[in-house]
């Protein structure tokens, strides 16, 4: 400061100060004694010589060595000093000046706040000028903010999710890692194979990877039946077929079947009321228990413009496949679906009843799901039995109707349907009929042991497999035997 006085010289041999003020501080430092004089006792005279080591006797506050000791030539002793002979020099004590400096603008608005207020009870205790939840208030500001939307309802923006948009609008695409890119093998390993299915689109609704590997390591979607050794179809010299000519009249086709106490004919479908373009199953035939006998590629009929071709045409109807839970894998569609119509076949390996026995005894006890199909609707008639009727096998090669599950309350029939040779009493194909209208993403199921009756749960075999359906009506079991469709 320019009124200070140089350090060093006389004024300040014997002050300390102490600058708290900025370095525009123009204020003079006023001198505040700090110590005026400190106490301090000189040493006490020594009554007596302290007696040096090894004998040596101090003189004149110097101390000669003993007489034993030589001195060497050109050498001269040194004197030391004795303990008793030392003064404490007397301190000067300086004056210390403390410069207090001018409060800062934010002081003074702060002073002169403090001078506005009425209540002269205003202390370090008031929250309203000095709040104890500043913190609370910091962190709330730092928060995601509330928002309106145009109806005026908040939208809290902490739970929405973050969308990363490069500059041509397009998302971010971050690097998959190693499971995503397996996944994503996986999945198209799962398309491609159902890419082979004739008909419309069948899409896998599975996010799981173990379940994506089961579908697309271990089974095998087929059009058409596999036959193992031991089942052939009848030759082509067998098939035969109606004579109506320019279409089929439903009183008069062969190939429709007859009542069997009056001589009518059993007419199995209609068109759609909801629907003209579909041929559906009547509503009289879904609750019979009896065989479709379609006109046959032998037939003088239009063929497959024929108001008796459902099955052969195929299935109609998008399908997905999905993860129902405990209770495995479901099918579905996303169309509606009429009552009467057709949906799928049942397909896999045609084998026969001793290879299925064989096949069902080492599949016991693994997961207790079951997917043989006995082709027992002859069994009695001519010369099929039970030993020498076939059986479908849908574990490893079949179509998507494989995943329908069980229902006590179903909304899907299975009924047996001859397309292609009507004398062939072993082989005929297996369709999945829709019982009522059902509405797009609904699980399709059907019964496994239609005709059943219910079952107490005190009769219910302890060894049988547990239904799952969850209806009301439920039987408890789906059979006491492992193999599905026992009497269809």
């Amino acid at each position: 400061m320019a009124t200070r006085v140089p350090l060093g010289s006389d004024a300040n041999s014997n002050r300390i100060f102490i600058d708290l003020t900025d370095s525009d501080d123009k204020e003079i430092p006023v001198p505040i004694p700090f110590v005026t004089t400190l106490a301090h006792r000189s040493p006490a005279k020594v009554s007596k010589v302290v007696p040096s080591k090894r004998g040596l006797e101090p003189s004149d506050g110097l101390s000669d060595a003993s007489s034993d000791e030589p001195v060497r030539a050109g050498h001269t002793r040194r004197p030391r000093f004795s303990h008793s002979q030392n003064v404490t020099p007397t301190p000067s004590l300086p004056t210390v000046s403390v410069v207090i400096p001018s409060p800062t603008t934010h002081q003074r608005r702060q002073i002169a706040l403090a001078s506005t207020v009425d209540s002269p009870y205003v202390n370090g205790m008031s929250k309203h000028y000095f709040p104890t939840n500043d913190e609370e208030m910091r962190v709330a500001k730092a928060n995601y903010p509330f928002h309106r939307t145009r109806e005026g309802r908040p939208i809290d923006r902490k739970n929405v999710s973050l969308h990363f948009r490069t500059g041509s609008a397009s998302p971010l695409r971050l690097e998959s890692t190693a499971d995503d890119h397996h996944l994503a093998k996986l999945r198209h390993k799962l398309q491609e194979k159902l890419d082979g299915i004739e008909g419309p689109s069948i899409l896998p609704v599975v996010s799981c990877p173990k379940l994506l590997a089961k579908l697309a390591d271990n089974f095998v979607f087929i059009n058409e039946y596999q036959y193992r050794p031991g089942v052939e179809p009848l030759s082509e010299d067998f098939i035969c077929g109606c004579t109506c000519i320019g279409g089929c009249e439903p009183a008069q086709c062969d190939c429709i079947a007859q009542e069997e106490e009056t001589e009518g004919l059993i007419v199995p479908y209609k068109r759609c009321d909801k629907n003209p373009r579909l041929y559906v199953i009547t509503e009289e035939f879904l609750h019979r228990k009896s065989m479709i006998f379609e006109c046959t590629p032998s037939c003088n009929c239009q063929g497959s413009r024929c108001w008796n071709h459902v099955v052969q045409r195929g299935r109609t109807v998008r399908l997905e496949i999905f993860d129902t839970g405990s209770r495995g894998f479901g099918l579905r569609s996303p169309d509606p679906i009429y009552a009467g119509q057709f949906i799928d076949h049942y397909l896999g390996e045609v084998i026969t009843k001793a290879d299925a026995d064989a096949r069902e005894a080492l599949s016991e006890g693994n997961d207790g799901q079951s997917y043989l199909f006995d082709l027992d609707w002859w069994v009695g008639y001519e010369d099929v039995n039970e030993e020498t009727m076939n059986v479908i096998d849908g574990r490893k090669f079949g179509s998507a109707s494989r995943f329908m599950n069980h229902s006590c309350n179903p909304n899907c029939k299975i009924v047996a349907v001859s397309t292609k040779n009507h004398s062939d009493k072993r082989l005929y194909n297996l369709a999945f009929f829709a019982y009522r209208d059902i509405p797009p993403g609904t699980e399709f199921t059907f019964d496994y042991n239609a005709g059943t009756e219910n079952t107490t749960p005190q009769r219910i075999d302890p060894d049988a497999v547990p239904c799952l359906c969850g209806e009301s009506n439920c039987r408890g079991q789906l059979w006491p035997n492992k193999r599905k469709g026992r009497g269809v």
